[in-house]
């Protein structure tokens, strides 16, 4: 699976290609992502569970955009709101 993600995020514009055997694993290396660009305070972010971080995700997108997107309970739930939202775009393998 490959999945492109654009997105700008705190001012830091993303476009990267992500590929993995599925989406948990996809997730799995975007939020060991997440949490080597915050450092030290990527140690909170490590500890959790991969679906709790798209949860998180979607929780603040929520808040920042003042929108009512249900939170997702997989990987495969967050790609496909990724999707809908023009953020995530799966590629051919």
């Amino acid at each position: 699976m490959k999945v492109r993600v654009t997105m700008e995020i705190a001012g830091r514009q993303v476009n990267e290609t992500v590929t993995g055997k599925d989406a948990d694993d996809v997730l799995t290396q975007a939020k060991a992502r997440v949490a080597a660009e915050l450092g030290w305070k990527g140690m909170f972010l490590r500890a959790m569970p991969t679906v709790t971080f798209a949860q998180e995700a979607v929780r603040r997108y929520n808040k920042a955009y003042d929108t009512h997107y249900d939170l997702p309970h997989s990987a495969d739930e967050f790609l496909k709101l990724g999707q809908d939202l023009g953020y995530f775009t799966l590629l051919p393998e």
